[in-house]
């Protein structure tokens, strides 16, 4: 059997299995095995830090669409003849440009990341909820905030729902008039399969390829080239757009073309979509599949450096009241010095002169400055509580109700998925005990929105921005704003005010406290979070600041 058929892909009603036929069958199945396995990793990742924030199944759903295109092309030269247009023309008209879209919709989301970091500096982090007197009224509410949301973040997702919808629908007119593919049509005439490939049936695809491929894509990386994150995601952003642009100039010379005819017997017009494409796919999924690896040998070298820390203290090379939160240590790795915990404890409670930068480097190189906001006011509601049971002929059950409204605050702004814009990445048994404390309050705040006529300014919580709240500069309850652009560094009117005094509007004014509420009801997060940060945020940027300092 010859590698090479001397007829090639000529349209005949006979398979070429030659020696190429077989390797492309071959290369076919084994990168569908792989592709699956490294989505299935990835899927199972999904709840880490560095994956979850790119929307794991978006890129599985672009991914996989892509793929059934790919397996598609390069079983066309086996299949010959036996691969109808028809066939064909779905395929290119509904795999290729969806797939492409949603891969360019997943691209978008560091983009969205990357604003939505950029107003956690500025703007209140949590969402509002929607309201209304009856299901009609709150129906229509909820659209109107859905609207809202997506003008934010999902605006692209929305446009690509909506181009699918009108891509399928031309599709199926196109399919049902054209003669080329059916006998009731009204337009074209049947023609043979190599004619059948050039006809103007295929222009609504070319059309959406050109849209993604050659206005999106570029307009997003024009967008995001400023962006300097840690995980190399601009990067991988960058060469997963420009790797989908040689394909359709490519296709059209070898579809159109007849100096092409001699390459095109052996790799058919449609394969030379096929590299560009998989190269998307595996920067979709190796990219972060690849940061989760760095994380985890970081995470090895940290256990190490714990390790051999307790090994020097039991030999005596360490003082004996040393502990690793407050000694910087060597590693014998890449990363060079890991800076000690002791110095992240005092950037985060002394409000250090590293605090804002740090914020800033969370936000823009780390994408989880939500973790630093949430430990702000961790640490501030523990010292509250402290204060607040120190007044003098203070009422237990009225301090327990004041700081379990605090609480509540925290939880609905940082933590509940249903109200912050982005909430803290925690483990599930964490943030299950925190739902158990705090998640009955939400309820009984949105029950009472879709029940009362609301202010204009009312938000997810009654003491928002009620006046004499946030704002009394009594001797209240100090809070930590919820937002950033309004603090006072080094003053004592850099926290916002809590009255103690009964709202008209509050809720629940007699909502029963759980009885295991308590100020280390964030502790566990708290451990969570700033140990996530420690590890990799922390590191980070003590290492870039000791590059442009050396005296750090």
């Amino acid at each position: 059997m010859p590698f090479l058929n001397p007829n090639g892909h000529d349209w005949a009603n006979n398979y070429n299995l030659d020696g190429w036929g077989i390797c492309l069958i071959l290369f076919a199945i084994l990168y569908t095995l792989f592709l699956l396995v490294c989505s299935f990793v990835l899927w199972q990742w999904r709840n880490h830090p560095v994956i979850h924030m790119r929307r794991p199944a978006l890129a599985i759903a672009a991914v996989l669409m892509l793929h059934v295109y790919v397996i598609i092309i390069l079983l066309v030269y086996p299949w010959n003849g036996f691969f109808p247009c028809a066939a064909e023309f779905w395929i290119m008209s509904i795999y290729l440009p969806i797939g492409i879209g949603l891969f360019q919709a997943q691209n978008q989301v560091l983009l969205l990341i990357s604003r939505g970091q950029q107003i956690l500096l500025t703007q209140d982090t949590y969402k509002s909820l929607p309201s209304g007197k009856n299901r009609r009224q709150y129906c229509w509410n909820a659209f109107i905030l859905w609207c809202k949301n997506a003008r934010r973040q999902d605006v692209y997702e929305g446009f690509l729902a909506a181009g699918m919808v009108i891509q399928v629908m031309v599709s199926l007119v196109i399919f049902l008039i054209s003669r080329q593919f059916n006998s009731y049509g009204v337009v074209s005439q049947p023609t043979t399969p190599a004619l059948c490939r050039r006809g103007w049936e295929w222009a609504p695809s070319i059309i959406w390829q050109a849209v993604w491929n050659y206005i999106a894509g570029p307009f997003l990386l024009y967008k995001i080239r400023l962006i300097r994150d840690i995980y190399n995601w601009r990067l991988q952003t960058t060469l997963a757009v420009v790797a989908g642009l040689p394909g359709t100039p490519l296709w059209l010379a070898a579809v159109y073309s007849d100096k092409l005819n001699a390459v095109s017997k052996y790799w058919v017009p449609a394969m030379w979509f096929a590299p560009g494409l998989i190269a998307m796919q595996l920067v979709a999924i190796l990219g972060p599949l690849s940061q989760v690896y760095k994380s985890k040998i970081a995470q090895k070298e940290t256990d190490q450096v714990l390790l051999e820390f307790a090994d020097k203290k039991n030999n005596g090379t360490v003082p004996p009241d040393a502990s690793v939160t407050t000694t910087s240590i060597k590693t014998g790795s890449s990363r060079g010095m890991m800076f000690n915990m002791e110095s992240l404890d005092n950037c985060l409670n002394m409000k250090t002169s590293d605090y804002e930068p740090f914020h800033q480097f969370c936000a823009k190189k780390c994408f989880n400055s939500e973790n630093v906001i949430f430990l702000d006011k961790a640490i501030g509601f523990k010292r509250e509580w402290t204060r607040i049971f120190n007044v003098p002929d203070q009422s237990i059950n009225s301090a327990r109700q004041t700081m379990y409204r605090v609480a509540v605050n925290i939880y609905l702004t940082l933590i509940n998925d249903d109200t912050a814009n982005y909430a803290i990445n925690i483990e599930g048994h964490i943030k299950k005990e925190l739902h158990s404390l705090f998640r009955a309050a939400a309820i009984s705040i949105a029950s009472h929105r879709h029940s009362t006529p609301q202010s204009p300014n009312f938000q997810v919580t009654p003491w928002d921005e009620a006046p004499g709240l946030f704002t009394n500069p009594g001797n209240d309850h100090p809070l930590r704003p919820l937002t950033r652009h309004s603090i006072d560094k080094g003053s004592s009117s850099s926290t916002y005010l809590v009255s103690q005094t009964d709202v008209s509007d509050d809720p629940f004014p007699d909502f029963p406290i759980p009885a295991t509420f308590s100020d280390a009801c964030f502790d566990r997060a708290m451990a969570s979070v700033k140990h996530m940060l420690w590890q990799q945020p922390w590191q980070e940027y003590m290492r870039s600041r000791r590059e442009s300092i050396p005296s750090v």
